[in-house]
């Protein structure tokens, strides 16, 4: 009787290549402030890098935070209705034709 064996390989359809990436030791973030972050879900460190919206969000987070004395949490529950907002209107803008 022969012996069959099945080999399965894992592939991303999207190359990481393709989402710029800044490493993490380049950027003016505390590394503990990552943590956090990452902890919390807004970003996903891969490879010791982020994508350049993930830079963004933490700039965002840190720019409410300093301006009305939130916390962290606070500033990206902020960061994240805002987010939902700017998504809204822009459909209603594609809706209505402008």
């Amino acid at each position: 009787m022969k012996k069959y064996y099945l080999q399965i390989f894992y592939q991303d359809l999207v190359p990481e290549t393709q989402t710029p990436r800044v490493q993490i030791d380049e950027l003016p973030f505390q590394p503990l402030l990552l943590e956090r972050l990452a902890a919390l879900g807004v970003i996903e460190p891969r490879h010791s890098s982020l994508t350049l919206e993930e830079v963004d969000k933490v700039s965002r987070i840190l720019r409410i935070r300093q301006s009305f004395g939130v916390n962290i949490s606070g500033a990206t529950i902020i960061v994240d209705l805002l987010d939902r907002m700017e998504e809204k209107e822009e459909l209603l803008r594609n809706k209505s034709g402008g």
